[in-house]
């Protein structure tokens, strides 16, 4: 191990993390801004490395394998899903993340993109675009338009955003239900939100939002099996990862008129490719990933990483540990 304990940040974020690169020094450490896409500076890397502090970067065995004084990896983000939890596991390394991360940011972008799929502006602005038409021929009087009040939002999942979603919805006269098999059903009660099955809240939303994390549970739980017990009705905003929905499927259902629409944040390629054929469906809204994004929240993701780190060279845990059956694994 070397003499100071080091953290190493992928180079390709330096521009984020280096304004808090202080924190770990402070903690008797140093920081190497390392290029992980190069196989010999990556192996250096991991080989003296205590901790890493990280974005969306894939880690897998292999890397944990070639990391012997390796105790944790943070990222600046909430989602961990480039990394391989199992391996890190038996390898002895925590992961970590910031679990506060743009809360209210991907909240407010969910909110939006309801309110927009209420008003009907992914078809609307389409077709305002493409043949500027009459106020009468924008709307068909024999749609189903419903004010929003009184309406169904169905949460996947119910963390710390699906609960500042939660509570957005009900200003505006949304009944609020979820789906959250491991959430304490007295945490909803206390913001007057029922817990359902997942076959319920499909059933029953008129605007169902994504908040799950990626993993081999929820990769492709919204499916076409799904989307035929939803309302025809309904509409799906999803601000968490692209592939909880199987693209394709959604495609179909949009095509067809099996749902109403969708709001998304999220692709199972991003970035989106110019042949999605979501690009050419009039009643889908798409955004480029910026759900989570203020000045804010760019700042505080790498912050908090690097306060995690260098709690973890001190001898501690990070604050949010992704895979809690590590901690039989420590390494000393």
């Amino acid at each position: 191990m070397p003499d100071r304990p080091l953290v190493f940040v992928p180079r390709m974020h330096e521009h984020r993390f280096r304004p808090f690169v202080h924190v770990v020094e402070e903690a008797g450490g140093e920081v190497l801004f390392a290029d992980i896409s190069n196989f010999g500076a990556r192996h250096a890397a991991l080989q003296r490395a205590t901790a890493g502090a990280v974005g969306l970067d894939a880690f897998k065995a292999v890397d944990f394998a070639a990391a012997p004084h390796l105790r944790a990896i943070i990222t600046c983000t909430t989602g961990v899903d480039p990394i391989d939890l199992k391996a890190a596991t038996e390898h002895g390394v925590m992961v970590g993340n910031t679990p506060d991360l743009c809360i209210e940011e991907v909240a407010d972008h969910t909110l939006m993109f309801l309110l927009s799929c209420y008003r009907r502006l992914p078809r609307t602005v389409y077709e305002a675009r493409s043949q500027a038409p009459t106020r009468e021929g924008a709307i068909d009087v024999s749609e189903h338009w419903p004010r929003l009040r009184g309406q169904v939002a169905g949460l996947l999942g119910f963390g710390n955003i699906a609960r500042a979603v939660a509570t957005r919805c009900q200003a505006f006269g949304l009944r609020v239900i979820a789906y959250d098999p491991y959430v304490d059903p007295s945490a909803a009660r206390e913001l007057d939100v029922e817990l359902v099955d997942f076959n319920q809240v499909l059933a029953a939303a008129d605007y169902l939002c994504v908040h799950l994390p990626l993993n081999p549970e929820t990769r492709h739980c919204l499916n076409a099996a799904a989307f035929v017990r939803m309302k025809s009705t309904a509409f799906v905003i999803n601000t968490a990862r692209g592939p909880i929905i199987d693209e394709p499927a959604l495609v179909a259902a949009l095509q067809t008129g099996q749902i109403a629409g969708a709001g998304l944040d999220v692709t199972e390629v991003e970035p989106i490719t110019a042949d999605n054929p979501l690009l050419e469906i009039p009643n889908a809204l798409l955004t480029p990933h910026s759900a989570g994004y203020s000045q804010e929240a760019s700042r505080w993701g790498p912050e908090s990483a690097l306060r995690c780190a260098a709690e973890v060279i001190r001898g501690g845990r990070p604050r949010s540990i992704q895979n809690p059956a590590v901690l039989d694994r420590l390494k000393t």
